[in-house]
Formats: C-alpha cells, structure tokens, sequence
C-alpha cells in the first residue's frame, strides 16, 4: 500500500484554499488540479509499504503525539516549483518552530522504527495543482491573486493511504493520533 504520514485539514481550512485555487485557475491555461478533499500538508512520504509495517508506523506516530501538543500555523502564500512552463501549484507556510519540531520527532520516531529519514527534509506546503500551466508566468499568478492568512489547528497526524478509484485518486486516513504531549 502506497502511504504518507500527514496533517489533515478542516472541512473550512479545505474550502478557503479550494476558493484560492480556483482564484488561479482564472489565470493559468491548463493544470491537474487536486481535489478539495485531498488538501493536506505532507509530513512524511512513505511509499509502499507492508501490512506487516502498519503497527510499527502506528508506534512512531504514538511516539510523535507524545511528545508534542497541539499548535497552530499560518498558510500565507502561493507559489510554484516550476518545471519548464508547467509547475506545482501550492499554498505555503509562515516558518513554523512547532511544525519544524513535529516534524523532528516524527523523523526520529520513524527512524527507531525502522524507517529512512526523509531525504529532503521538512517543505511545508499544500499541493494545490500539478502539470499548471499559467497565461503569463508563475510571478503573474502570484502577484494577482490576493491571500488572506489562514489559521490551521493541529490536532492530530494521520497514516494516510493513497488509494486509486477509478480515475481518481484518494487519500483514506488509516490511523489518527491525537497530539498529546504537554
């Protein structure tokens, strides 16, 4: 099962960035834009992994929740990593000591696991879209579309499992923790 480590975002967090990219969409020719219901912020991509691995990935998140309680974080910008004329469309982070520390403790808990380390680190950022092609240039869409910050809770991570339904592809929360340190 192809899997990702992940912060899920509210139903409201989820419809103020579908608004956003629709915003950008005006201003691009084409672009493989994810669905609202997909919006997450990525903390760890896993890959394929075993059945037989779940209960170790399940130990790690509970090590990660321990030892870290809830936090809030800004979502203030978009921006692109470009590709020739096509790039990622997503919606970034104000920097964020407790993300960062999150993120820490889940690299270190997955490691004792078992599992790599991530190899690029921490970018936090929410995919909007992939393969957008924008009219003018990525600067253009950035500069004309106006972001309001937006306030993201975090409560919990989530084991997520990335499912193919037909066309569509799905992300199916396998595991919740509640972050629970003090």
């Amino acid at each position: 099962m192809r899997t990702f480590i992940a912060i899920e975002l509210e139903e409201e967090i989820r419809d103020q960035l579908a608004e956003i990219q629709t915003e950008t969409e005006k201003l691009c020719r084409r672009g493989n834009y994810t669905p609202k219901e997909n919006f997450h912020l990525t903390l760890h991509f896993l890959g394929e992994v075993g059945e037989d691995d779940l209960d170790y990935l399940q130990q790690a998140i509970y090590e990660t929740a321990r030892r870290n309680r809830p936090f809030s974080f800004t979502i203030d910008k978009i921006g692109f990593f470009p590709r020739g004329t096509k790039g990622i469309l997503w919606a970034g982070l104000e920097r964020s000591n407790h993300l960062q520390r999150l993120f820490s403790t889940l690299e270190k808990s997955l490691e004792q696991q078992g599992f790599a380390r991530e190899r690029k680190g921490l970018s936090p950022h929410i995919t909007l879209g992939r393969e957008v092609e924008p009219h003018r240039s990525f600067q253009d869409v950035q500069r004309s579309v106006k972001m309001e910050p937006i306030t993201v809770s975090v409560r919990s991570i989530s084991l997520m499992e990335s499912v193919r339904k037909g066309s569509k592809l799905v992300y199916v929360p396998l595991f919740r923790q509640k972050l629970i340190g003090k």
